[in-house]
């Protein structure tokens, strides 16, 4: 790329995506001797979307972007501020501050390009005559900005945007690298003046700059700063979360299914105011991420039948294969019991499912010494250091591939970390996963070893027709099994509360059937409805 170009600010709808766009490949963009390069400066703010789940979405989005821009190679990123400059750094500028002081702006002006000049810190650079550009640009701004200047706030200002671009521009422009593409610069969180002047002065160097904040109102200095909008762009989203760090892995998130969004459109009318092909276990080394769908309960019974992925929302990223599972308690029975059954038989009699007729089946086959002696392989996070686990004495899964241990463990993590359970997550909760894990029952843990993460989704069916609850064993074992990516269906006839008590209700659903039956066994085989002697006349 020249090093002589013109910078043309562009729009578009979704810059989260337009911004991986190759320049050459950019509506605007002009070729020769002096081109015309095409960036994105955009001020994203707030949250599109309501719910926790829309913004988990949401920074699913930028982990992801951050991924892509990290392999990229031409890219930084700021996290809340840039760190201001340190006494080495500042050192080699001494010599360089003049001694008068003054408030004239002309002055100041010229003082501010003396500093630049004499530093003669970009002195040779390729692109040396665009940074003198861009630094006249953003010197008058501050100037014009400002109030109660002097030659020291002056000076501060020229030197840190020296410094903060000196750090970073090995980086954006690598001398081992041909200039073949935009830098990048995404700065995250809370901004200072000075930040925005800064990525003002980078977008002016011809970076793509993404700025973003949850909260729409903390972002007023940049406002102030840009208040027409004619170095970036803002799109603003009316929802404000809590401006949290940012993300180091993905997020879990719920995703509403076609039939289930057209269900709500059609109850908020009636009654509200207003192709993948994959090889057989090809992500073995993987991991999952459940995304737990909500839906309808004939639609439920449609998906229990369907390979992960050819179901909504599945998709694979970076070796992640987001698998859209099911985790939903039935409760109640239809009025004509032959239809509870066949549709119960139906689901447990599925391949790759385990059926357990009532609760507190997870048996406990260890003694509280021995539950206890595990408590050393957690580190200080309170996390499974697995190199641990793999020694100790009660770990009876060194058999299975490697791949899975490394999986059964990674998923333990996962559960420890999540906010599942309504209970506080504390050491004996912590070791009691442990335990539950390591000890399951055979037909469970062949859940797991068959998993293929694209194909057919492993499935636990309860039936619960008594007032008696759920072990803690058994809450953890469901946990489990729904981070996994397991499908989950619980039937209780009784309409009785059993994991509502222990798990968090964002994770599951409830769907109500028009009955309730009590004492309900399950028959043997799914019963016939007697025909009466005219039906039987007349089918003749």
């Amino acid at each position: 790329m020249s090093s002589n170009f013109v910078v043309s600010l562009k729009e578009t709808r979704n810059p989260l995506e337009d911004i991986l766009v190759p320049v050459e490949q950019r509506i605007g963009y002009v070729g020769g001797e002096t081109p015309v390069i095409p960036i994105y400066f955009y001020r994203l703010l707030g949250v599109e979307g309501e719910e926790e789940n829309d913004f988990n979405i949401y920074i699913n989005e930028l982990f992801r972007l951050d991924e892509q821009l990290s392999a990229y190679g031409r890219y930084v990123r700021f996290d809340g501020s840039i760190l201001t400059p340190q006494n080495n750094e500042m050192s080699y500028f001494k010599n360089f501050i003049g001694k008068s002081l003054t408030q004239d702006p002309t002055a100041l002006r010229k003082q501010g390009l003396s500093l630049f000049f004499n530093s003669r810190i970009f002195y040779g650079h390729s692109h040396y005559a665009v940074i003198h550009k861009a630094f006249l640009q953003v010197l008058d701004l501050f100037l014009k900005n400002e109030s109660f200047l002097n030659t020291s706030k002056v000076e501060t200002f020229v030197v840190k945007i020296l410094i903060w671009l000196q750090r970073i521009i090995e980086k954006l422009y690598p001398t081992s690298q041909p200039d073949q593409d935009i830098p990048k610069i995404i700065f995250y969180g809370d901004i200072k003046a000075h930040e925005v002047y800064f990525l003002i002065f980078a977008s002016l160097l011809g970076i793509d700059i993404l700025y973003i904040h949850t909260e729409p109102a903390k972002e007023q200095r940049f406002s102030q700063i840009d208040s027409n909008d004619m170095f970036s762009k803002r799109m603003v989203y009316s929802n404000s979360f809590p401006i949290k760090p940012f993300p180091q892995e993905a997020k879990r998130v719920r995703k509403k299914t076609v039939t289930y969004e057209a269900k709500e459109e059609i109850e908020s009318f009636l009654y509200g105011e207003e192709v993948g092909i994959f090889k057989t276990r090809q992500f073995e080394t993987g991991l999952t991420k459940p995304i737990t769908l909500r839906t309808t309960h004939d639609e439920m019974k449609i998906l229990w039948h369907e390979d992960a992925k050819i179901r909504p929302e599945f998709q694979v990223k970076n070796e992640i294969v987001y698998v859209p599972n099911l985790f939903v308690k039935v409760s109640g029975t239809y009025p004509q019991l032959e239809d509870y059954w066949k549709e119960l038989f139906e689901m447990k009699e599925t391949v790759n499912t385990v059926f357990r007729e009532k609760v507190d089946f997870t048996p406990i086959t260890y003694s509280r010494q021995e539950m206890y002696s595990t408590s050393f392989v957690f580190d200080a996070n309170g996390l499974i250091e697995k190199e641990k686990l793999f020694k100790h004495p009660l770990y009876k899964l060194a058999y299975l591939n490697q791949t899975v241990q490394d999986f059964v463990v990674s998923k333990m993590n996962e559960l420890i970390k999540s906010d599942m359970f309504l209970k506080e997550m504390d050491d004996d909760l912590r070791i009691k996963i442990l335990m539950t894990v390591i000890t399951l029952e055979k037909d469970f843990l062949r859940l797991v070893e068959s998993f293929d993460f694209t194909g057919k989704v492993p499935k636990i069916v309860i039936y619960d027709n008594k007032p008696d609850n759920f072990s803690e064993t058994d809450i953890i074992l469901l946990c489990y099994f729904n981070l996994i990516g397991a499908d989950i269906l619980i039937y209780t006839p009784t309409n009785y509360n059993n994991i509502e008590a222990w798990i968090n209700r964002n994770y599951f659903d409830i769907h109500q059937l028009p009955a309730v039956q009590f004492d309900l066994e399950i028959p043997n085989d799914i019963p016939k409805t007697k025909t009466g002697f005219l039906k039987r006349f007349f089918k003749r």
